[in-house]
Order: structure tokens, then C-alpha cells, then sequence
């Protein structure tokens, strides 16, 4: 099997190392550092204090790319139309195209380019934080969940099959909504707190006013996904914001890092995203309301917890 993987920051850096030992895998990117680090020495994993060096090709024109069987997409929301355009490039005829990406809306711009038939989309609770080109730490082993439909079925078992073999635990569902909806109530819950207060994910557990915080911006979450008639893959999302915190103690959420390097942020797709559908569905929401008004403000930079109550 052939992999194109759509993006060179921590994710795309992380996906790419575990899957080039068992795949032929290619890395397509804008970050011409990354391109040429991947080229030189090869992708570097820093895991449980050790590190690793995986070797793979990396390209930043599409038109000197293979056709591959598999392209993920693994690229910033705002990126999102640039690399399915790149996906739509490489993908072979049968191939399908994949989003792991945060927040809603980079499904439907995906199927858009590939056509609905070869495109699918899945959640992955894997951290990773980016400490440079090519460079990245593993910073928690959530679960991978790919979403799966009648004309997707057999290629998306196939590639769950691989990531498995990858040392990514996978799983098929078919319930597009409530996996999209179920990792929107952990990342309106984690990321723009942790961005707001440079601080990484198991922070929000420990400090009780932040641990507060994430559990009113999870539930408002779930109360706009109730209302549309989601079904959430778990019972209590409170419960699951917490543990993914907790499991990814270490590590710096995509925000989070977005802030540090003064990227554009992903917010509009998660919490702005929750409070677009609130409002639509008369349903309150104003903790990711809140969250969202004190990041967008470019000259605030770091804000304490009582002024979030306010």
C-alpha cells in the first residue's frame, strides 16, 4: 500500500514515522525546513525518553508525487482546501482520502475535490507535540477511530488494519456524526484552555478552576450535539475530557503550539464551530462563547482563571 501523508507538523510527522516501516510512504508539505529535514536525517520520535530516526520522502510539489492508495490529510484547518486539492493530485483512481483533522467542516471541503466516494474521515486521540522540522514527541497513545460507509467499507478496514500493524490502535464505526462530535467535545474543551494559558493538557486536571472550566466548555458541547440528535460515543463527556486530558498529560494541544509559533489557530472549526450551532439552536454556550472571544484578541496573551468567569 501506497501512503501520501498531507502535512509535516506533528501529527503528519507522527503518523508518517509509524507508518514508512510498513508502507511505502510519502510526505507532501509546505514547510520546506521539514521537507529537507525529512530528506537528510529522516523524521526524529522522541518516545518514553528515547528517540527515534525513521527514514521517508518528503516533497513539497504534488506533481513529482506517486499516485498512492491512501492520502491523509494531517494539515491545520485553513490548510484544509490547499491539501485536498494535493489529495485529489496523488490520490490513485480506487484510492481514498482521509481527514484526521480537528473541528467540522474539512470532511465535506475533502469530499468536494475527491467526490464523496473516496473520501472518508476519522478521530485520533494521539498527541503529538512539534519541538522542530521533523522532529516531534509522542506525547499520548489515545485510540484511532476511522469512520466507515458502504462505498468506503473495505478500503477503510484495510487501512485500519495497517495503522494497527503501525502501532496505531484503530477502529472502524460507522457513525460519521457522533465520532465528529465526540472529538469536538474534547477539543472545545482542551485547546483553546491550554493556549490561553500556555499550559499543557494535564494541567487542566490538576488546577481545579481550570478542570472547571473544561468540564462546562465539554458539557455545552454536548448539549448543542444532543439537540442535533448526535449520539456521542460515550456516556459522559465530562468524563472523557478528562480522561483524554489525563492520557495526554504531557502534551502541547495543536492550539497550543499554533499560539507558540504565531500560526493561525484551528478555533473557528471547534469552539467557533459549537457556538455557530448553539446559536442556531437556541442551545447557550457560553464558555466557548468566552473561550473563543479572549483568543481571537490578538493583544491579549495570558489571562487568569478568574477573568474567564467574568
Amino acid at each position: 500500500m501506497k501512503i501520501g501523508i498531507l502535512g509535516t507538523g506533528a501529527m503528519g510527522s507522527l503518523f508518517a514515522a509509524q507508518l514508512a516501516p510498513h508502507a511505502q510512504t510519502i510526505v507532501l508539505g509546505t514547510w520546506r525546513d521539514a521537507v529537507a529535514a525529512m530528506n537528510a536525517r529522516g523524521i526524529c520520535v522522541e518516545r518514553d525518553g528515547a528517540m527515534a530516526w525513521t527514514r521517508v520522502r518528503a516533497l513539497t510539489d504534488p506533481r513529482a508525487a506517486p499516485k498512492v492508495d491512501v492520502a491523509l490529510l494531517a494539515v491545520k484547518a485553513h490548510q484544509t482546501e490547499r491539501a485536498a486539492q494535493w489529495a485529489r493530485a496523488i490520490l490513485k483512481r480506487d484510492g481514498i482520502a482521509l481527514t484526521l483533522q480537528n473541528g467540522l467542516g474539512n470532511f465535506e471541503i475533502l469530499a468536494a475535490q475527491v467526490g464523496v466516494e473516496r473520501a472518508a474521515m476519522g478521530v485520533t486521540m494521539q498527541g503529538a507535540t512539534l519541538l522542530g522540522p521533523a522532529h516531534v514527541r509522542h506525547a499520548g497513545r489515545g485510540a484511532t477511530t476511522l469512520a466507515a460507509t458502504a462505498s468506503t467499507e473495505r478500503a477503510v478496514e484495510q487501512i485500519a488494519a495497517l495503522l494497527n500493524r503501525a502501532g496505531i490502535e484503530t477502529h472502524v464505526a460507522h457513525d460519521v456524526s457522533g465520532l465528529m462530535w465526540g472529538k469536538l467535545v474534547v477539543n472545545s474543551a482542551i485547546n483553546a484552555l491550554t493556549a490561553i494559558f500556555r499550559q499543557p493538557n494535564g494541567w487542566l486536571v490538576e488546577n481545579p478552576q481550570a478542570r472547571a472550566l473544561m468540564s462546562a466548555a465539554a458539557q455545552e458541547t454536548a448539549n448543542v450535539a444532543n439537540a442535533l440528535g448526535v449520539q456521542l460515543p460515550y456516556a459522559d463527556p465530562i468524563a472523557c475530557a478528562l480522561q483524554v486530558a489525563t492520557a495526554t498529560a504531557a502534551n502541547k494541544s495543536s492550539t497550543l503550539q499554533d499560539v507558540l509559533r504565531g500560526a493561525p489557530t484551528e478555533l473557528d472549526r471547534i469552539n467557533g464551530a459549537v457556538v455557530r450551532e448553539g446559536r442556531r439552536l437556541g442551545i447557550p454556550t457560553p464558555v466557548n462563547e468566552k473561550l473563543l472571544r479572549v483568543l481571537s484578541n490578538p493583544r491579549l496573551e495570558q489571562h487568569n482563571l478568574a477573568a474567564l468567569y467574568v
